[in-house]
């Protein structure tokens, strides 16, 4: 097999997998809105984004080498320098965010900070160990755990609230995610066969120089990169309190939750394949599989953006409590601001593969800017839903600077046709889906119809196009097996 079709299989394994785990954790957001009060749904949302972003900022690094150095530490000594590295960083890293956040919980008397030292560790084991399995190619054991991690977010929330509604206290999210990122990072432990070759005495300084030297400009990209990514959550909390901050965060949280499933379910899919043609065979090939690679997730993303922005309030008319349809338009903003930020991580990797990442720190930083100001004065300009305006445009901005800037080395190309098809077809979709949610029907019907009809326009469009013929051929020729 050829390594283009492998990466086009890895890609199509994982999209299914990535797309339910998307799905339920949209449930996941839509259950915490019902159960929880606005105030508690907040709280918990407001911890939440905050370990995101300390991930971003404390731990990401450590992940972005281990996706670079994984596979070829694997080949020496089954990676056990490596893992036992990480391990070494990891266990420093966790006791640190322990005693500072429960110092901070005592001083503030609030358990939240102890919540979320605690989350931190979990989240940021599972999200590391995940991405290790997935570039040493254990894709099944990834997709396992990932999905066991997102139904246990929903199970047993709902078996600690027993059923109530509006609960007012969040403390059955926060246990909820501990124990399902928990479990799903013991399970990655036991995938990567760590107890047998995870030794503190195999850590190496050698190997943490290497990490530092790839991941430590990444630190200052991962800084500008949460505040890309969450400024105007934080400052919707700050300026309108729990209650608003969570509609606004659950809103959003319906295409990040997706755009991240569909980027990452791509990308864990082709970047194995692209390095390994890059270090292996040849740096032309590489970037004709990046090139490939792009295409395909232009083949999900375009129409989730443009499906997602249609059906918008019938979604939040179905899955949220009242009051949350205020955020609506939230989803399609955010959608579109997703898909230049996953364009753009694809354009970095031109930055990455040449070990050169300090450029990607100063486009960051300049978008971050960009974020902060146009936030801000969309805020006052449009009210609390402006927020997404801002984060539209700083992704946008982010974007373009990135495609001028990594010419310098090579950036992804995709076929015009092949971009003219895949769009039109996005916008076909996106107008069927919209007429669907029309009609004078049930809005649970109406949402039905939307999806179903915008889902068969699009494939009709991109089957009929010609567009998809390669992947319809390894489909057809698997299911002949």
């Amino acid at each position: 097999m050829s390594e283009k079709n492998t990466m086009t299989r890895n890609a199509v394994l994982f999209l299914p997998a990535k797309i339910l785990e998307g799905v339920l954790l949209l449930m996941m957001s839509s259950l915490y809105t019902h159960i929880f009060t606005e105030d508690a749904a907040g709280a918990f949302g407001f911890v939440q984004q905050t370990i995101n972003f300390s991930y971003l900022l404390v731990a990401a690094w450590m992940a972005n080498a281990s996706t670079r150095y994984a596979a070829e530490e694997y080949k020496k000594d089954m990676a056990s320098g490596l893992l036992s590295t990480m391990t070494a960083v990891y266990l420093v890293m966790g006791v640190v965010a322990v005693i500072a956040c429960t110092g901070i919980g005592v001083f503030w008397k609030s358990s939240s900070f102890i919540f979320g030292a605690i989350m931190f560790c979990t989240y940021t084991a599972f999200t590391i160990l995940i991405n290790t399995l997935v570039q040493l190619d254990k894709v099944k054991p990834a997709i396992l755990f990932s999905l066991i991690s997102a139904v246990l977010k929903l199970a047993i929330a709902i078996i600690l609230v027993g059923g109530k509604n509006n609960f007012p206290d969040p403390t059955p999210a926060f246990v909820a995610n501990i124990a399902a990122d928990g479990l799903g990072a013991i399970g990655a432990v036991f995938a990567l066969k760590m107890p047998k070759v995870v030794r503190f005495k195999f850590a190496s300084r050698e190997i943490l120089n290497k990490m530092l030297t790839y991941g430590v400009p990444l630190m200052g990209v991962a800084l500008c990169s949460g505040l890309l990514t969450l400024f105007d959550r934080f400052y919707i909390y700050g300026v309108f309190g729990n209650a608003t901050g969570a509609i606004y965060y659950y809103n959003s949280s319906i295409p990040n939750s997706v755009f991240t499933m569909l980027s990452v379910g791509v990308l864990r899919g082709v970047y194995p394949a692209i390095l390994r043609a890059w270090n292996e065979r040849s740096k032309d090939e590489a970037k004709i599989l990046l090139g490939s690679g792009v295409r395909l997730y232009m083949l999900v993303a375009f129409p989730a953006a443009f499906g997602l922005a249609a059906v918008s309030n019938a979604f939040c008319s179905v899955f949220f409590a009242d009051g949350y349809e205020a955020g609506a338009s939230v989803i399609g903003a955010t959608a579109f601001a997703m898909v230049f930020m996953g364009l753009t991580e694809y354009a970095n990797k031109g930055y990455e593969l040449e070990q050169d990442t300090k450029p990607v720190l100063t486009n960051c930083m300049i978008a971050m800017i960009v974020k902060i100001i146009s936030s801000i004065a969309c805020v006052h300009a449009l009210g609390f839903t402006g927020g997404a305006m801002g984060s539209l445009i700083a992704f946008a901005t982010y974007f373009i600077l990135t495609s001028i800037r990594v010419r310098k080395y090579f950036m992804w190309r995709v076929p015009l046709g092949s971009f003219i098809r895949i769009l039109v077809s996005a916008i076909l979709c996106g107008a069927a889906a919209y007429f669907c949610t029309l009609l004078q029907v049930h809005e649970l019907l109406r949402l039905v119809f939307a999806i179903v009809a915008g889902g068969a326009v699009y494939t009709f469009c991109i089957v009929a196009s010609g567009e998809a013929k390669e992947e319809v051929q390894w489909i057809l020729a698997k299911l002949k097996r």
